[in-house]
């Protein structure tokens, strides 16, 4: 158990407590904290959003977990650009006013950092200054623009995001990242080897364990479909498997949590391949529906290409995946080789190559026997490597040094 006590603050632009994979992480620590009797309050910068769904709840709220939460701006997420400027000042505001509220707290003070923005580092910094507050960052993953709108604001997010990271510089007193490429871009920083923890993520094993559904689909994919997650290549590779004679049914389930869909351009690409009859997708759906569409699938598949997004990052599906008890396919992209053996914890495919993708899902499928017990174990490690209750013992003792 942690020993320092005090006050834990999280301050996020993510959603919380669901609403993505940011989301699942944050709800995940949080709990974590809760049952090692560690209070943490949050506060969002930003309001919901999550496609159509709004945001129906008061500003202040709790979750089922017993922690507080806050939005310090809307609470839902404006498009609109002069609502966005507005809903900018008046959570730089309130958050102002919350760290010169902990001028004239006694108690000792914790400020989690996790998808924090350059205007919001700034009364961050001048607090960390002027008082004995402890800072620590969580740093998931460096962005490809590709994620980002090609618009004003958009670009202007994409500097700002950039730019609160290096703002920081080296205040925090501690460092989580989700990767061992993320640990060593901020060695070279400055930051000393002791003050970095590398933990890829966090699952709630218990939950996503169901009991198998009727099979429904060949293939199961589950995340935003950014270019950056790989999809074409998937698709590629189910076309070039149809050809050969063989029945595939994919679902792809979800879309980009706000803004513009993706899924128009996904379906496009399916009837450019011959696909439109053999792939499903759901849209955006709670993490409830996520579930069920994975028990419904022969096999889980994540087929990122190589870039320094996917080398930085960790993805939540990936601990989901395993929960699930499925055999996996995988590219060899970031850190998975450091953690999961080729065809005893999961199947590899090479990143970018929709031939290698295709073999290996034929392998899966002609050797059903093996791929259940590849399943069980990369279950197992996993669960070592990823289950919550055992990845926040690993923070707790982490955050024990400060």
């Amino acid at each position: 158990m942690l020993h320092n006590s005090g006050k834990y603050i999280l301050i996020t632009s993510a959603n919380f407590p669901d609403g993505g994979p940011a989301a699942s992480y944050l709800n995940l620590f949080c709990r974590g904290l809760k049952i090692n009797n560690i209070d943490i309050q949050v506060y969002l910068l930003k309001g919901y959003a999550f496609g159509e769904n709004r945001n129906m709840g008061p500003r202040k709220n709790i979750t089922t977990d017993k922690i507080p939460y806050t939005y310090l701006g809307f609470r839902q997420r404006p498009e609109n650009t002069g609502l966005k400027l507005v809903d900018l000042i008046l959570s730089l505001l309130r958050l102002s006013i919350l760290l010169l509220s902990l001028l004239r707290s006694h108690k000792k003070t914790t400020i989690v950092l996790y998808n924090s923005e350059f205007l919001f580092n700034l009364p961050i910094l001048v607090i960390k200054k002027l008082t004995q507050i402890r800072l620590v960052k969580f740093s998931a993953e460096i962005i490809d623009r590709s994620q980002y709108k090609n618009t004003l604001t958009g670009r202007i997010s994409r500097i700002s995001h950039k730019a609160g990271s290096r703002m920081l510089g080296k205040m925090p007193d501690k460092l989580i990242v989700f990767s061992y490429y993320l640990k060593d871009e901020f060695k070279t920083r400055g930051f000393q080897e002791k003050d970095i923890l590398v933990q890829p993520n966090l699952t709630d094993f218990k939950f996503w364990h169901v009991d198998d559904l009727q099979e429904k689909f060949t293939i199961g994919y589950s995340g935003a479909p950014y270019m950056k997650d790989g999809l074409h290549d998937l698709l590629k590779a189910v076309s070039l498997l149809t050809e050969k004679g063989r029945m595939i049914k994919v679902v792809i389930i979800g879309d980009a949590t706000f803004g513009v869909t993706l899924i128009p351009a996904l379906r496009d690409e399916c009837i450019r391949l011959g696909l439109e009859d053999k792939v499903t997708f759901t849209g955006l759906v709670k993490t409830e529906e996520v579930k069920m569409y994975l028990s419904q699938c022969k096999i889980l598949a994540i087929t990122r290409p190589d870039t320094i997004q996917t080398r930085s990052g960790f993805p939540t599906k990936l601990g989901e995946y395993f929960a699930m008890k499925k055999p996996i396919l995988a590219t060899r992209f970031g850190d998975m080789e450091k953690y999961f053996e080729d065809r005893v914890d999961l199947v590899y495919a090479e990143c970018g190559n929709p031939e290698s993708i295709m073999r290996k899902i034929e392998w899966i499928i002609d050797n059903q026997e093996k791929t259940k017990e590849i399943a069980l174990r990369g279950f197992e490690t996993a669960k070592q490597l990823l289950d919550y209750r055992i990845g926040i013992e690993k923070i707790l003792k982490f955050l024990n040094g400060m």
